[in-house]
């Protein structure tokens, strides 16, 4: 089974990302900041990886660093999420703005978790996330 970590300070948010990926079949384990989701790393290797910009403690911009720097996650897809603007600098692998409309969000996930699927659609000329 696909599985995701999904980091975000916001209850609501984070319940609401987590739910998203649920729906798309994905077991999702969730942390609020990321020393947090630096422990469960320890333990499990996500298909996906889902973090807030803004985070206490640690940055969800040095967690990507942290993931990329990794010899065993640094090919896991790092999303980044935020309310402002996208970081100019950044080693995530895609961004997606707060707020967000939930059929979108399922696209830009579909895209990193079932990517075969997701080129199928676009050959057909079915929108997609591109």
């Amino acid at each position: 089974m696909t599985a995701a970590l999904v980091i975000d300070d916001e209850p609501a948010i984070l319940r609401l990302v987590a739910t998203v990926l649920r729906e798309l079949g994905v077991e999702t384990l969730t942390a609020t900041d990321a020393e947090t989701a630096t422990q469960i790393l320890k333990s499990s290797k996500p298909d996906l990886i889902v973090t807030d910009v803004r985070l206490p403690g640690m940055s969800g911009i040095e967690f990507t660093r942290k993931v990329k720097a990794s010899r065993r996650l640094r090919k896991t897809p790092v999303l980044l999420m935020s309310a402002y603007s996208e970081p100019k600098e950044h080693e995530g692998d895609g961004f997606f703005p707060k707020p967000f409309d939930i059929v979108e969000l399922e696209e830009i996930f579909s895209h990193y978790i079932n990517p075969q699927a997701t080129a199928v659609e676009l050959e057909n000329g079915k929108p997609g996330f591109s």
